[in-house]
């Protein structure tokens, strides 16, 4: 658990931060090591600072990603406002945003029986010829789908263009196409969505991790 000079590894901190693979006693000696350690303390305050950082650019829509259902699930249920578009393989929908979406979700349909490692490849016709390729996103085969969320900050501002995605299983011999996606965006507000729940938002941050001195107090730990 412990790193160099009796400090802590950034592994042990980012383990008992989120409480995840940690047993109980290993989560106790690193309360009690935060507790007289100075150095790991403000190594820890980092970590959670970028957290932060992260969550909130992702929150503030300028960060594009691969997902779960279940993470959606959860941001749903936390009052983020969901604009879903579901494509199947080889298929285009017509798509907008409105003011108020804060994420804007792609549910990209597809097969992924025997697909060990899945990139995804996005073009735009703002770009021609430039690609941007995500690498081994996550994916999970018996769903059959995966999920996109493109920067919905970004799409708001854009003019009317063609967005297109090819999700592509990575083998021994090379890459092989297993899905393309072609998504006509269209500015100006979108109708509602029927089949999104529209909750009042929740005040506060949720899972935000609180500050407290070492030497007064335990550190309160919470999932991001």
């Amino acid at each position: 658990m412990s790193a160099a000079a009796g400090h802590l590894s950034v592994d042990a901190l980012l383990a008992w931060w989120l409480h995840d693979e940690a047993s109980a006693a290993e989560v106790e000696a690193v309360d009690e090591h935060l507790m007289q350690c100075d150095a790991c303390g403000r190594a820890l305050d980092e970590l959670v600072a970028l957290g932060d950082g992260v969550r909130a650019a992702f929150r503030a829509g300028a960060l594009a990603s691969v997902t779960t259902a279940a993470f959606v699930q959860r941001l749903g249920a936390q009052g983020v406002r969901l604009r879903e578009y579901r494509v199947s393989a080889g298929g285009s929908v017509e798509c907008s945003v409105a003011p108020d979406d804060d994420l804007l979700v792609s549910r990209l349909e597809v097969a992924l029986g025997g697909v060990r490692r899945l990139d995804a490849v996005v073009t735009s016709s703002l770009a021609p010829g430039v690609e941007h390729r995500l690498e081994d996103v996550p994916f999970d085969a018996g769903t059959g789908e995966v999920i996109w969320l493109p920067k919905i900050a970004a799409v708001k501002l854009e003019p009317a263009n063609t967005l297109q995605v090819t999700l592509l299983s990575v083998e021994k011999g090379g890459a092989r196409e297993v899905g393309r996606y072609a998504f006509h965006h269209r500015p100006g507000r979108a109708e509602p969505d029927p089949l999104r729940p529209r909750p009042g938002r929740r005040s506060g941050s949720p899972g935000r991790w609180r500050h407290r001195s070492r030497r007064r107090s335990r550190r309160r730990r919470r999932r991001p």
